[in-house]
């Protein structure tokens, strides 16, 4: 019985190691030579909240918490491949798709994490054979606030504001 208990136990913790989370992606791959790797912490986004207007883009910089951006564009070709095979075996429970856009090989997935109505998690995933990069926001936003930010970006593209 006791061996049994033991493989048992073996056999999941080994299945949490092949389940990689988002952070170990970033702990992985941020220390891989040309990787890009910025983490802002929660400590230095209230320090750059004081120094914020008090515009629409002001007014959603307050909602984030922390923010993480990891890209691989400068990296090997292995690096990449690498990242993009961890990428699909990513365990993104939770999670629900904004968006998915696959344009001649290079695939973008938008991701959102919430609790209850407010959005806690933003998460940008773009793989591929050029552009490998992972962007993660943490705050708490509305989908009211993202339709701002969108409709504010798509109104400075189109000569408004």
């Amino acid at each position: 019985m006791k061996k049994f208990v033991f493989t048992l136990l073996l056999v999941f913790v080994c299945h949490l190691g092949y389940a990689q989370g988002i952070n170990g992606l970033f702990n992985e791959f941020g220390s891989e030579k040309n990787a890009d790797c910025v983490k802002v912490s929660s400590f230095m986004m209230s320090l750059g909240k004081m120094f914020a207007g008090h515009d629409e883009d002001a007014e959603i910089i307050r909602k984030i918490k922390s923010i993480k951006v990891l890209d691989l564009e400068s990296c090997t070709a292995s690096v990449k491949e690498r990242f993009n095979k961890k990428v699909n075996k990513l365990n993104l429970k939770g999670y629900d798709e904004l968006m998915r856009v696959n344009d001649e090989g290079e695939k973008v997935r938008v991701l959102m994490k919430t609790k209850k109505e407010t959005i806690r998690e933003l998460l940008f995933v773009c793989t591929g054979k050029e552009d490998c990069t992972l962007v993660q926001i943490n705050g708490k936003f509305t989908k009211d606030d993202i339709d701002k930010l969108v409709n504010q970006e798509t109104g400075k593209k189109h000569g408004r504001r």
